[in-house]
């Protein structure tokens, strides 16, 4: 009897229980669906504003790119908005006379396209009589029963590349003064908007947070983007050198592909490497001599790619290799081939974010690589000094 009365006792609370677990199951299932509906929405979002969101990724890049050299250049003497225009100007007098050195090189190659696709047709010819033939022979088996004349078949004629040049040149050089001014602005308020970030949270210990997050993004972006840009500007240089002694042709432009390609994760000098195989076979008399561009520059890859990017970014970088792959593709597909560059960045910022904020650290954890002793290692949630607290407190309430 006393027992029926306590589990009619217990009933209530066993239902409200219930109750309670299934609500917050239904809870989970609604953020889910309005995690992936936001990020539906935001793809959609920016593929709509591709022509504003890309220029502006890539003007964000360079600032954090820059940033370095523009500190170096406050250290000097120089105001914050003379140095930030001062280190853009040079970056694009330094672009615009190399694209003015490298344009009878270019133009040499864009003569030239047509005899390479004869030669590449050429040594093709075997190879596409014997597809013609199946080819022929699986039309007639599919013609056999249909009568009548053949249908007239209609070939789009393409425009020519100066043609499409000119006509795409207003925009990319509006796009150019777009990343260029926003650059400029970028450098010049840095410090500002940083503070502005850091006191936007209303508590102390979120301020702590953001402040430990700005200043994580800022050294380990930018100094990772430093490092590659130092990098690559000694990969062309190595390419050049080593085209050169190999009696190639045109080596320092091969170079500068190769390094300015490099920042793009996997497809840059994969690229690179599959147009030195293709000219190489279409222009070298042989087999071997033909092999030898694409090996050289693989041979840069591996060792760039396995011994020096470990040793010079291994604490900056711990992205996974596919996260990488997958940001690139996506990124290409939304905003084009340029955007790309932009891949590496986005994922350490989003990486650094997430090891702060507690909800977050699953997606850290997919982010990063599995070497753990890495990952905590890099995970920059170092303490500083209290007393420097203190006094960052001390002004942020002031």
């Amino acid at each position: 009897m006393n027992i029926n009365i306590y589990r009619k006792a217990l009933a209530p609370e066993v239902s409200i229980a219930r109750r309670i677990t299934q609500l917050r199951r239904d809870i989970k299932v609604i953020r889910a669906c309005a995690v992936a509906l936001l990020i539906i929405a935001a793809l959609a979002t920016s593929v709509a504003g591709a022509d504003v969101l890309a220029p502006t990724v890539v003007a964000a890049t360079l600032a954090l790119v820059l940033a370095p050299v523009a500190r170096a250049l406050e250290r000097l003497g120089f105001q914050t908005g003379l140095a930030a225009v001062f280190a853009v100007v040079a970056t694009v007098v330094c672009v615009t006379a190399g694209a003015f050195a490298l344009a009878p090189d270019i133009s040499n190659w864009l003569n030239d396209a047509p005899k390479i696709a004869q030669s590449i047709e050429r040594k093709l010819r075997p190879l596409t009589r014997q597809i013609a033939a199946v080819e022929s022979v699986s039309n007639r088996l599919a013609q056999a029963g249909v009568s009548g004349p053949e249908p007239v078949r209609s070939v789009p004629v393409s425009d020519g590349l100066m043609a499409t040049a000119v006509r795409n040149a207003p925009a990319i050089v509006g796009k150019g003064v777009y990343v260029t001014v926003l650059t400029i602005f970028l450098l010049a308020c840095r410090r500002r908007y940083t503070i502005q970030l850091i006191l936007l949270p209303r508590t102390f210990q979120n301020r702590l947070r953001m402040a430990r997050i700005c200043r994580n993004v800022r050294s380990r972006v930018s100094g990772y983007l430093f490092t590659l840009s130092l990098i690559n500007i000694g990969l062309a240089a190595v390419t050049a050198l080593c085209f050169w002694l190999a009696g190639i042709d045109d080596a320092v432009l091969w170079g500068i592909a190769f390094g300015l390609l490099n920042f793009i994760p996997v497809i840059g000098p994969t690229t690179v490497i599959v147009l030195a195989a293709v000219v190489g076979l279409a222009t070298a008399k042989t087999v071997l001599l033909g092999l030898v561009p694409p090996a050289i520059l693989l041979a840069l890859n591996t060792v760039e790619a396995n011994l020096v990017q470990p040793w010079l970014l291994s604490r900056r970088i711990v992205i996974s290799p596919v996260a990488i792959f997958l940001t690139v593709a996506t990124l290409v597909w939304m905003w084009g081939p340029a955007a790309s560059i932009t891949a590496v960045p986005l994922l350490i910022s989003v990486h650094t974010i997430a090891l702060h904020v507690p909800n977050l650290r699953g997606l850290a954890m997919l982010l990063a690589t599995d070497d753990r002793p890495a990952v905590k290692r890099n995970a920059g949630l170092r303490r500083e000094p209290r007393r420097l607290w203190h006094r960052r407190s001390r002004l942020a309430s002031s």
